[in-house]
């Protein structure tokens, strides 16, 4: 049976640079993918530091949280229950979206939509992939010198 490939639409809800630059990639990812291994990629994505709590859930939007796939946080190097939720076990949604909430202090928040078209699986690559990347990438950490305050 040939593998299913998603492609996902990742982007950050909020715009922490106020021009209306938001953040987005678009990824592609074996069905087979947990929310353990999704998690890892956005962090790679993001070149974020992988150092605070994480959750999924769905819901109609950010603040809507009608299904958690764990009562318990995810933690950085260890995927609990994120482990063993695969992506195909999630879609399809029903009118719902799916959110990844990383860093609970500093909330940030992407939504994450599936693509109706169908990928096609392509021979010698490694997934999960990205397909494009557009608008200001996050910095998780602000550094400012001294001659800034």
């Amino acid at each position: 049976m040939e593998k299913t490939i998603y492609q996902l639409n990742i982007s950050n809800i909020w715009d922490p640079t106020n021009n209306k630059d938001f953040w987005e990639a678009n990824i592609e990812v074996p069905d087979d993918c947990s929310l353990f291994e999704l998690h890892q990629f956005i962090q790679q994505i993001l070149d974020f530091d992988n150092d605070h709590l994480y959750k999924f859930f769905a819901g109609r939007n950010e603040l809507n949280n009608k299904i958690e796939f764990s009562e318990k946080p995810g933690y950085p190097s260890d995927g609990g229950d994120y482990m063993v939720v695969l992506l195909k076990n999630i879609y399809p949604l029903k009118g719902l979206k799916l959110y990844y909430l990383f860093d609970f202090g500093d909330n940030w928040v992407f939504e994450i939509r599936r693509s109706r078209k169908k990928i096609k699986l392509l021979q010698n690559t490694k997934y999960p992939r990205i397909v494009s990347d557009n608008g200001i990438k996050l910095m998780q950490y602000y550094f400012y010198d001294d001659e800034d305050e």
